[in-house]
Formats: structure tokens, C-alpha cells, sequence
């Protein structure tokens, strides 16, 4: 399977409405991470948060954001895709709740980041990805879980917030920040937080802003002094620990690969 587009987080405004009455030979698939209303096999359907819905060759695709601005990962890919879909008894234009969507999110990164670096057997790797990420949707269909006990209007919130840290990573975030999107306590945020996304708020921006500078180092455009600016770090020698913590490599190394 080969990939033509990959973008993680991808925003736009509020309002936004996009509409192809055919999109060609060519599968999409997409992670909302706001709410949108879809038009999915003729009805409109209102997907929440982590919702995931893929696009068949040849198909209308219409979805818009009336109520707040689109955040969402996507990518497009060749029909091979349609057969992936197929082996793991996915169905197009069908909303998958994940029982991870954050995981969702990592997985189209790491594949937008192999198709940015370029590196041997990225394809395979990006393949090997998107199966992975396939899997975890079908796997979600089958998993015991009491939706009845989910708070949804709770995790809208907290992605929703999520999403507006993760689109503005040269921010100097404080917990306290974070908890005032949402009008939470710092506490309150942070158990929240890190129970719905298995991670804390501080480490989760740590990791966002690392992986996009690691889009930007593989571009080979930028110093490491403006990567470290771009993502957020004030301190160059800091961004260098912790790139090196997270990626098990310096951005100097990375930059070579």
C-alpha cells in the first residue's frame, strides 16, 4: 500500500465544510479529533471525538464543523488500501471508535514521519503501521467494554484540549494553562488527563513537541537552535536531553539518518 498524503493535526476553522462528489482511485481515511457531522452512505451522522472513518475509491466524501474548529489526522492512500480494509473486516464509511484514540494519532505520525525522512524500507514500515492501526480499529469492535459507564461529553473536552496544546507546541504550557481551557483544577486536570490518554499532560507535549521536531530536523532546513525555538524549548541543551531521551538519538545524529 502506498500512501500519497499524511498529515497529523491538521486544523482548520470553524465552519469548514469539504465536499468531493468523488474522490477517485483512492482511499481516505480520517481521525476526527473535534466533533463533525459526516455524510456516510447517504445519511448524516454526527462522529464524536476519536471517531475514525475511512473513504472508498470512487466515493462522495462530505463531512463539515459548524460548531467549533476541525482537528484531525488523515491520510490518502492507493487501492491496495481497499483490500487491507477488507482482511481485517473494516468497512468503509462505518465510524470506529478506538479505545485509544491517541494511539490512532501516534501511529499516523510515525507513518508521516517515515514518508518525510525517506529512510530504507519506509514503505514497508509505513504498511506494517497502517496494518497495525487497522488491527486496533478492529480489535475496538470486539473489546468488552459498558459504553453506558464512558463520560463522552468529558473525553470531548479533554481531546478537544488536547488538541488546541498540541496545535500550539511553542507555548510555554503550565498544567495550570491546560486546566483552564477546560475549567479545571490543576489536579483535577492532570488525573483526567492522564487517565483518558495514559499519559501526563507534560510528557504528552514533550513527546508532541520531539516528534515535530523530528519532521523538521529530517527536513534538513533548520538549525537545531530554531528547531528547539520552533518546538517550544528556550533552552537548546534541553531540547538536545530531551530529544535524545525520547528518540534514543541527538537531533545532530537524527539529522544525518
Amino acid at each position: 500500500m502506498k500512501f500519497f498524503l499524511v498529515e497529523t493535526f491538521w486544523p482548520e476553522k470553524k465552519g469548514f465544510v469539504l465536499h468531493r462528489d468523488n474522490i477517485g482511485e483512492q482511499y481516505i481515511f480520517i481521525h476526527f479529533l473535534t466533533p463533525v457531522t459526516a455524510r456516510l452512505r447517504g445519511e448524516d451522522v454526527d462522529i464524536r471525538p476519536g471517531g475514525c472513518v475511512f473513504f472508498g475509491a470512487n466515493t462522495m466524501q462530505h463531512f463539515s464543523s459548524p460548531d467549533c474548529e476541525l482537528v484531525h489526522d488523515w491520510f490518502h492512500a492507493d487501492m491496495e488500501c481497499g483490500e487491507i480494509i477488507n482482511k481485517y473486516g473494516l468497512e468503509c464509511e462505518k465510524v470506529y471508535y478506538p479505545n485509544n484514540s491517541d494511539e490512532i494519532s501516534r501511529i499516523i505520525n510515525d507513518i508521516k514521519l517515515e514518508h518525510t525522512i525517506r529512510a530504507p524500507y519506509f514503505e514497508e514500515l509505513s504498511l506494517a503501521a497502517a496494518e497495525k492501526m487497522m488491527i486496533k480499529l478492529a480489535r475496538s469492535r470486539t473489546e468488552a467494554y459498558v459504553e453506558s459507564d464512558r463520560n463522552f461529553r468529558q473525553e470531548e473536552m479533554l481531546t478537544r484540549a488536547r488538541a488546541e496544546i498540541h496545535l500550539d507546541i511553542s507555548r510555554q504550557w503550565t498544567v495550570g494553562d491546560m486546566a483552564k481551557i477546560v475549567n479545571l483544577s490543576e489536579s483535577r486536570f492532570y488525573y483526567l488527563y492522564k487517565k483518558q490518554f495514559g499519559i501526563s499532560p507534560q510528557k504528552d507535549l514533550a513527546i508532541k513537541r520531539i516528534e515535530t521536531a523530528q519532521t523538521l530536523i529530517a527536513k534538513k532546513q533548520l538549525t537545531v537552535k530554531e528547531t528547539a525555538r520552533l518546538t517550544g524549548y528556550n533552552n537548546e541543551y534541553h531540547f538536545i536531553r530531551q530529544f535524545k531521551q525520547i528518540t534514543g538519538m541527538t537531533p545532530g545524529r537524527a539529522a544525518k539518518v
